[in-house]
């Protein structure tokens, strides 16, 4: 992460926070609050831990560190390790899924995270990168995400995509519904939401707003209502 004081990466197990110890630990500090406050309670609930990029931190430091992020809402766990375990995303007959249903996509775009399953009312699915989700997001459950949302199927609660902030993030569904929206901090009006039952629909910031697009068979997205 070549001039990042401060990187978050999503793992099986949780989050990662990776820290430059080169630089001034005071900068780290104040770089790691912004980080957390750009993210306006997007990660609240999520499991992390804390490394150093090039060496240890001190056990002051690493706990100071952990209770910046504490405020913010996220849960320290020690025990989340980096580099990730290394796993597979095909499994065999009998073998059980993991416990998040969470699996690791890449291609020639930008990695994603799987999540195959519907989402209920109380459950909140937290990602600092793309999350793809093969089932419903029903009324009351929460995804929230530093990338882009794609949804293959009903979404119909909350959906917070771009943290940190990512203007560039999108969110799409098959159908979209939600009760609530929105893409790097900025909020949608459900009400406002065009519908059209059948035909997916991408959420994204154009000048500051939020504008919705419909797919079109013949030239796909996007397309400017």
């Amino acid at each position: 992460m070549p001039g990042e004081l401060v990187s978050i990466k999503g793992t099986r197990q949780g989050l990662v926070i990776l820290l430059d110890t080169n630089r001034d630990y005071e900068d780290l500090k104040k770089y790691l609050q912004r980080k957390m406050e750009s993210a306006r309670g997007f990660f609240r609930g999520a499991r992390f831990t804390v490394y150093g990029q090039e060496n240890a931190l001190p056990g002051h430091q690493r706990t100071e560190l952990e209770n910046i992020c504490r405020q913010y809402g996220l849960i320290p766990d020690r025990g989340i390790p980096w580099p990730p375990r290394q796993t597979t995303t095909l499994r065999h007959p009998g073998e059980k899924a993991n416990p998040a249903g969470m699996e690791n996509v890449s291609g020639h775009g930008e990695p994603a995270r799987l999540y195959s399953g519907l989402l209920r009312s109380g459950q909140t699915l937290h990602y600092p990168e793309n999350v793809i989700i093969l089932g419903d997001v029903h009324p009351g459950a929460r995804v929230v995400a530093g990338g882009s949302i794609v949804v293959m199927g009903s979404c119909l609660g909350e959906v917070h995509a771009g943290a940190g902030p990512q203007k560039k993030a999108t969110i799409t569904a098959l159908h979209l519904s939600p009760t609530g929206l929105s893409i790097a901090g900025i909020m949608a009006d459900p009400a406002g939401i065009p519908q059209a039952r059948g035909v997916p629909l991408m959420a994204r910031v154009e000048k500051g707003i939020i504008n919705f697009i419909f797919y079109q068979k013949k030239t796909g997205f996007p397309l400017p209502l």
